[in-house]
Order: structure tokens, then sequence, then C-alpha cells
């Protein structure tokens, strides 16, 4: 049953342009903790496919995703998620949010399950990386980059960076939590409790990931994080003195030093060419500053295949439609001058307002829209288990599911909760009446 929803929004990034939004056959596409998602057919001012991202901010509450994601003091980059336009809406005392962005068919963790080619590993990397490229210019680290984070369309390979919800501007010098990135993506020097890191965090996940293109497996599936640098060690050898060092993390306990020789990679990942298997040793290497990232891996010779003249993917489609030479310039450019003002808006502008209240049209309620998205009960359940979790140094409680060591057969009761949540947000999902049409 085709929904159609008029509704005024402000064009991002945010200055105040009021626009009004015509789209149609809205239904939900996805639903999470802390948002759902929804998909639909843009038809004014422009046409294309949209998503739309609902999520309850708890009154005042601003964080760094919000800013990051309104394109505010940063150039776009075709490589990162950006919203597009967004509106909210008051219910009683509570304020639902909604961010637009362009529709991706897929996640990259759908699309590793199926047999990658060889030319569209290296595509999907390469764009992985420029866009890691472009947020450690402007300090941004993502702090959970994994399949499931990264959207893609299959069909014409453009690949978009997404979920911002962990990342954070780093700033030398400064602590920060090492309770971090979902744990198979999750770099050795925070698994040894480091405080200090950088855009390198991002990279050693990178590096997971495209193994995991070629595998079609996930290929560190860590336990709890001893396993999880258990499993490191078996493969690359336990890390030597400098490596430590190096990585600013707690010393290594006894049992890790028996691994002084690792298996290798090539035993995880079987079908690994010998010229990706040195592409990903030169990435996941223990000391941070030495893995291969930014410009020089972009232009690596690795990636050559993609830039010969005529070089078309399995479909036909030309490589050149993807990776123009525009994009190929700009990867091997230096530090944009402008990068550092969103750092600087940041530091300065943590009391943002957010967007303001937009106009109910004909309206945004015939598609059941508070009804299908998180209640706001079970999304303060969320946020309290998250606000202890970033509080604590030693982060002990998951930030999602299966995320955490905890004691065999045991469960936290923080898990319960969020299990809970989870739970009753799906049966709110599954129990909510079709969509209305609009009266005639």
């Amino acid at each position: 049953m085709s929904v159609t929803v008029e509704q005024e929004a402000y064009e991002m990034p945010a200055d105040n342009k009021k626009v009004m939004l015509k789209i149609e056959e809205v239904h939900l596409h996805s639903c999470g903790v802390f948002s759902n998602v929804y998909k639909g057919i843009l038809r004014e001012p422009y046409e294309k496919k949209i998503a739309i991202k609902k999520s309850w901010p708890e009154k005042g509450e601003r964080n760094f995703e919000f800013i990051f994601l309104t394109g505010r003091e940063r150039a776009k980059h075709k490589n990162v998620i950006h919203m597009i336009f967004a509106f909210s809406h008051s219910y009683d005392t509570k304020v639902c949010e909604s961010y637009v962005f362009d529709f991706m068919p897929n996640t990259l963790a759908e699309v590793i399950r199926q047999k990658l080619t060889d030319l569209d590993i290296r595509l999907y990397t390469w764009q992985i990386f420029s866009g890691l490229k472009y947020l450690e210019e402007h300090k941004v680290v993502h702090r959970d980059l994994k399949p499931v984070n990264i959207l893609v369309d299959h069909d014409t390979a453009f690949l978009k960076i997404s979920d911002f919800g962990s990342a954070k501007i780093i700033v030398k010098g400064k602590a920060n939590n090492f309770y971090q990135v979902t744990r198979f993506y999750r770099p050795p020097e925070l698994l040894m409790k480091a405080m200090e890191y950088n855009s390198t965090v991002d990279v050693w996940s990178a590096g997971c990931i495209m193994a995991e293109m070629v595998k079609r497996h996930v290929v560190f599936p860590g336990r709890d994080s001893a396993h999880q640098l258990k499993l490191y060690c078996r493969c690359f050898g336990a890390p030597n003195e400098q490596d430590i060092s190096a990585m600013k993390g707690e010393k290594l306990e006894k049992e890790y030093w028996k691994f002084t020789k690792g298996f290798g990679l090539q035993r995880l990942v079987n079908d690994i060419s010998p010229d990706q298997l040195q592409f990903i040793k030169r990435i996941l290497v223990y000391a941070p500053e030495k893995r291969l990232r930014g410009k020089q891996l972009l232009q690596d010779d690795f990636f050559r295949p993609l830039f010969k003249a005529g070089a078309v993917r399995h479909n036909g489609q030309k490589i050149s439609d993807v990776i123009t030479a525009a994009d190929y310039k700009r990867a091997a450019e230096n530090e944009e001058s402008s990068a550092c003002r969103l750092a600087q808006l940041v530091k300065t502008d943590n009391k943002d307002l957010g967007i303001p209240y937009c106009e109910k049209s004909n309206s945004y309620e015939n598609v059941y829209a508070r009804r299908s998205t998180l209640i706001p009960k079970e999304q303060k359940m969320a946020r309290d288990n998250k606000s202890k979790e970033d509080s604590s140094d030693d982060r002990r409680v998951a930030p999602s599911s299966g995320e955490a060591p905890s004691a065999p057969g045991k469960r936290s009761e923080s898990n319960k909760t969020a299990a809970i949540a989870k739970k009753s947000t799906m049966k709110s999902v599954m129990n909510a009446p079709p969509p209305r049409q609009k009266p005639e």
C-alpha cells in the first residue's frame, strides 16, 4: 500500500533553507536500538531514492555524529555518507528527528557473502581507504569500521562509509576510551588498552575487512578480547618490545609470548592471491604508524588494474565511472588546508540546538512512524547503558550484542537490558498495523 508524504524540511548543510519534500512509497527498511531507517522515493524538489533515519534524542543532547553528518565546516566526499535534508517533530515532551540520505541498497556485509571478483575487491578497498584518508584529514576516527557500517550499491560499485555513532575528533596527547570498535575488527593496541591512539585504528579495521572480502567470512572471530588478541598472535606472531611500545598499551601477558612466530595470514585466507597477501600484510602491522594508509596506499601498484585504460567490471561497467580522474587526483593530494575547521567547530559549538521544528503536513503520521519507531522508554534504557560505558576507562559492558567479554554461561545485566530493549522494539515493529492511506 503506497504512502505519499509531503514534509517541510531543512536542506543540509544547516543553513536554515526550508524546502518541501514530496516522498512516495515510504516504508520501514531496518530498525535498531537507537534509530529506525525508512526508505522511499523523493519526488520533489528532485527525484532520487532516499533513506530516512529517525531517532529520539534526549532534550538538549547533541553528539558528534549529528554535527558531522550535517556537513558543516567540511567539503563533501563521495565515499562518506552525507545528510541532504533534516526535519523534526515534537510529540508531547519528546522530539523525533529525521535525517534524509541518499539510499544505498546494500551493506558490504551483504555483498561479501557472494564471491567478489578480484577487481571488485580492489575497487571497494580503494574507496574505503579514500574515505579514511578524508576522515584522517579532518582528525576524525570512526572507531567502528566493519562491513555492516559500509554502504554499497553493488550494481554501480559505489561505496560510502556510514554510522558515525562512535566517531570522535582525536586530539593528540589526550586520552580516549579504549573499549571501541567491534571485536572482530578491533586493532591490537585497543585490545592492549591503549588510551592514546589515532586514525590508524580504522586502518587495521579496513585491513580486516579487505581480508574478509577475499575469504567471504570473518577472518578473526574472537570470543572475547583475550581470545581476539590470541588470534592475532597466532597469525602474526606476538608483538615485540618495539611494537608494544609503539602501540602505547599495557604489557603483553606471558601467555602470548609463546607465539614467537605466526602461521601467517595465508593459512586463514586460503584463496588469497600473492599480491593481495602482500598488500594486506603491509596494513595489518602491529606498530600503528607503520600501517600502510593515506595517499601512499591509494597510489600503490596494487591498484594499477583499476586504472588501466578501458578497465571494466564483470557487468561491463567502466571503472572510470566509479573512480574518476578527479577522485584519483584528490586522493593523491596532501591534507586540505580547511580540514581542521571541523575539529574547531566541535570544540566551540558543543551546544548545538539541533534541527528547528518543521510543520507537519498531510501527514507523516500516516506511515505509523511513531508506532514503528523506537519508543522513548526503550531508547532511554539503551542510552543509559551507553552513558555508563562511555564514562568508564575499562568498559566491561558491550556496546552491541556479542561484543563484550563475559564469563562462559553468564550474561551481564547490561546485556540483558539491551536484549530486552531490542526485543521490545522488534515486537512494536512487528505488531504495528499496516500503513494507512491518505484520507480522501
